[in-house]
């Protein structure tokens, strides 16, 4: 019985691993400052996708526009570093999210997300 208690005793030491203290990790991110500030502290712009009757509309702020071309030479009136966030409403069509994500891209824009509606 001794012998059995034992080998389990250098069972559980061998295997075990010895993990640092969390404090003594390094973190995986690292931020950059600069004299101009953060890019962390530029919200990136949202575009809002809905539909009024059978016509897709997308707004950037207070601005409201009806269509692709339209969005694309708004969209490039923007800073690009924050990104866009793409936002579906409930009654907003597949094919006008999709529109308004690649309006983005087309608009010279690298970080595009899509939130669908609720």
């Amino acid at each position: 019985m001794i012998d059995v208690i034992f080998l389990l005793l250098i069972y559980f030491v061998v295997s075990s691993t010895y993990t640092p203290p969390e404090s003594e990790l390094t973190p995986a991110l690292r931020t950059e400052r600069d004299a101009a500030g953060r890019s962390s502290d530029l919200t990136p712009q949202v575009v809002e996708v809905s539909r009024e009757g059978a016509a897709v509309v997308y707004r950037v702020g207070a601005q409201r526009v009806t269509g692709r071309a339209e969005l694309i030479a708004l969209l490039r009136t923007l800073p690009r570093a924050p990104g866009v966030v793409v936002r579906g409403s409930d009654g907003a069509t597949t094919e006008g999210a999709f529109g308004a994500i690649q309006a983005c891209r087309d608009a010279g824009f690298d970080k595009v997300t899509y939130v669908p509606g609720r």
